[in-house]
């Protein structure tokens, strides 16, 4: 075991010295790293990093003169991403939606880019702020504003990039290089999408589909939810939903952006109203709900909440909408010190 650890760390100084130690690197210097890290993956083929950079030494040909091998890039990032490295997951995306290195793929581009959305956004919510949110919202917001891999949208678009705006202003006091590019960048993008105008922003309740409440809550399956029903004399009902942890331990706070509004937040519980609702259909009535999925059925316009495979909880039909001062009231109870933040 000594002997092999002595020959990774010898090789992993040839590998690195270009990014390390030479100052001015020729395409000799990035040749034999490209030799030491190709000998790397066959003695830690477990090792994510050293594919991952093997797939950026191709696609940028530094090794070759400039000459860019975009094929073999493609393939060293495949084995990255399958290592779950989350650089080289990003960059296949890129290559798959492009078509560089072999055909185009976009709805597996597509699941890439989600993939590093969510799992930046994750560490974003449980309190990582200098990590890489701000980049992978960035790019879910260029995506869905030029939508060549989307449908066209930039009402979306607008949510990743406040989403984006938020990340960086907090990513910013920790002094990493190229956080004013990508500030600029969000900035330029938010000025392209054709914004709500003073009217709608202004408002106390927006128009929302209740199926965009799981999306966040959930995270692709990291949490659970409580869903508490209070019904007006009306019939208008009042919906309060609740992150939990199966574990029981204190959920982190949930990531919202409400682009009509041109705002976003971090908030403990979502509250929607809704009007005109046809059918109530409740496991355990009177009761908080606990759901882990949720469905829209659209034939009978049905929002469905499991437990599992059990279904818990159906709304059929209704209007719903978004109270903005819900948002204000958890925010500016835990957070006073955010208030100009929310109110600007």
């Amino acid at each position: 075991m000594a002997a092999d650890r002595t020959v990774v760390q010898k090789l992993e100084k040839i590998a690195y010295d270009p990014y390390d130690r030479i100052e001015h690197p020729t395409a000799e210097d990035w040749r034999k790293s490209y030799d030491a890290l190709k000998e790397l993956c066959a003695l830690k083929p477990r090792t994510a990093a050293y594919p991952n950079t093997l797939g950026y030494l191709c696609y940028y040909g530094r090794h070759t003169g400039g000459k860019r091998q975009y094929t073999e890039a493609r393939q060293w990032f495949e084995k990255g991403a399958k290592l779950r490295n989350i650089e080289s997951a990003y960059k296949l995306a890129d290559m798959l939606a492009e078509g560089l290195g072999g055909p185009k793929d976009p709805e597996r581009a597509l699941s890439y880019y989600l993939l590093v959305y969510w799992f930046c956004r994750d560490q974003f919510e449980s309190g990582v702020r200098d990590g890489k949110f701000a980049d992978t919202a960035l790019r879910m917001g260029r995506i869905h504003h030029e939508g060549k891999i989307v449908e066209q949208s930039d009402a979306e678009a607008l949510g990743y990039l406040l989403e984006a705006q938020y990340a960086i202003g907090r990513r910013k006091p920790y002094g990493h290089y190229g956080d004013d590019v990508v500030e600029e960048n969000i900035r330029r993008l938010i000025g392209e999408c054709e914004k709500p105008d003073e009217d709608v922003r202004n408002r106390m309740f927006h128009p929302i589909h209740p199926g965009l409440v799981p999306w966040y809550l959930l995270s692709m399956g990291r949490y659970r939810m409580t869903v508490g029903l209070k019904t007006a004399d009306d019939g208008d009902i009042r919906l309060e939903f609740r992150r939990r942890r199966a574990d029981g331990g204190k959920p982190a706070r949930i990531l919202w952006p409400v682009p009509p509004a041109m705002k976003c937040f971090t908030t403990d519980f979502v509250v929607l109203y809704g009007t005109e609702v046809r059918e109530i259909r409740s496991a355990r009535p009177g009761e908080q709900i606990l759901c882990d999925r949720y469905e829209y059925d659209k034939e009978t316009d049905s929002h469905l909440f499991f437990l599992g495979k059990e279904l818990q909880f159906r709304l059929a039909g209704g209007e719903y909408f978004l109270a903005m001062n819900e948002f204000l009231l958890t925010e500016m109870a835990d957070h006073p010190q955010a208030g100009t933040d929310i109110l600007q």
